[in-house]
C-alpha cells in the first residue's frame, strides 16, 4: 500500500514514494519499502541521511557508486545492469548524492527482521560501509526484473514475493529480550550492567550476538534508540517552545554531544533543517 497518494520532491528532483507491507507475515519483519526514480532531466540530489536502527537494502539499474568516507555518490552507468547492497553498520552521518537516471527501490527492515530471510548471520554480508548485497544465487537476477517492472504497486507486490519466498524461521531470544528491554521506555538509559542482570547473561555473550545479528554495539544501538526518541518527540510537538525531546538525555551538554556525533549538528541546527518521511522514519537533509 502507498503511504502517500502524492509524490515527495525535493526542489523538483528525485522522486520517491513509500509503501507498507500488504502481507501479514512481513509486516512484522519490515518496516517499509520506499520506490525512488530521478530523471536525467532533473539536477542531481544529495542530502545527508542518519544513523538508524533498520536494516536497509537497496536495488538500483544501471548504476554505480563510489563509496568514500562518509559519502555514497550513486551515478547512472549504462553498463552496469544491476547494484545490491546494504545498509547496516554505520555510525556517523553520510552524504549520498545520486547524478543522472536513478530507477532504485529499498527494503527497510526492523531490527531483527532482515536475519529470517537470510541464510548465514547478518555479520556475514556487512563488511564495508556500503557492502555489495547479494545472498542468494538468483537474487540480482530478480532484483532486476523487478526494477524493469513499470507499474510501481506491481513493482513492491513483486519485491514482496520474493522476500517470502526466503523466509525461514528465526529466533534469538537473547536479543529479542534485550531489544524489549531497551525500547521500553523506561528503560531508554539502563546501563548494560543492568541489562546483563535482568537477562541473566553476560556482556560478552550480549555484544556478541550485536554483533552477529544487529551490526551494532548494544551501545550504539541504544544511543541511536534515544536519538530517535528525541526527534520523534520533537516532531510530535512542533509548536512547544520547550525542549521536551530532551528529557531522555542526562543533561543538555549529552544531548548535543549525541547529536554531534550522529548528525553533525547540534539539535538547533539539526531541527532546522531536516525533512521528513513517513512520520519521521526516512530522515534526510538535503543539500
Amino acid at each position: 500500500m502507498e503511504l502517500d497518494s502524492h509524490k515527495f520532491k525535493s526542489q523538483k528532483r528525485m522522486t520517491i514514494k513509500i509503501y507498507r507491507p500488504e502481507n501479514p507475515v512481513l509486516k512484522k519483519y519490515i518496516e517499509c519499502f520506499y520506490i525512488l526514480e530521478q530523471t536525467s532531466e532533473e539536477p542531481s540530489a544529495a542530502y545527508f541521511t542518519f544513523p538508524s536502527i533498520y536494516t536497509i537494502v537497496t536495488a538500483s539499474e544501471k548504476t554505480e557508486t563510489l563509496v568514500t568516507k562518509n559519502k555514497i555518490t550513486t551515478r547512472y552507468c549504462s553498463s552496469n545492469p544491476i547494484e545490491t547492497n546494504l545498509v547496516s553498520d554505520f555510525n556517523e552521518p553520510v552524504l549520498v548524492s545520486y547524478e543522472g537516471v536513478i530507477n532504485e527501490i529499498t527494503t527497510y527492515f526492523k531490527p531483527l527482521g532482515i536475519n529470517p530471510f537470510i541464510p548465514n548471520n547478518l555479520r556475514c554480508y556487512s563488511e564495508g560501509s556500503f557492502p555489495d548485497f547479494s545472498p542468494y544465487e538468483d537474487y540480482k537476477e530478480t532484483m532486476a526484473a523487478i526494477l524493469s517492472i513499470k507499474d510501481p504497486e506491481e513493482k513492491i507486490k513483486a519485491l514482496e514475493s520474493y522476500w517470502l519466498s526466503k523466509f525461514r524461521p528465526f529466533e534469538d531470544v537473547l536479543l529479542t529480550e534485550v531489544l524489549t528491554e531497551m525500547f521500553h521506555t523506561d528503560n531508554i538509559n539502563q546501563s548494560m550492567t543492568k541489562l546483563s542482570y535482568a537477562t541473566g547473561r553476560s556482556r560478552t555473550t550480549i555484544n556478541k550476538h550485536f554483533d552477529q545479528h544487529i551490526c551494532k554495539t548494544p551501545s550504539q544501538f541504544k544511543k541511536i534508540i534515544r536519538f530517535r526518541a528525541a526527534v520523534q518527540s520533537r516532531l510530535d510537538d512542533k509548536n512547544r517552545a520547550g525542549l521536551s525531546y530532551s528529557l531522555d538525555y542526562f543533561d543538555q551538554s549529552h544531548m548535543i554531544r549525541d547529536f554531534k556525533k550522529l548528525t553533525g549538528f547540534t539539535p538547533k541546527v539539526f531541527f532546522s533543517k531536516i525533512t521528513t518521511l513517513e512520520k519521521g522514519l526516512i530522515k534526510w537533509m538535503f543539500i
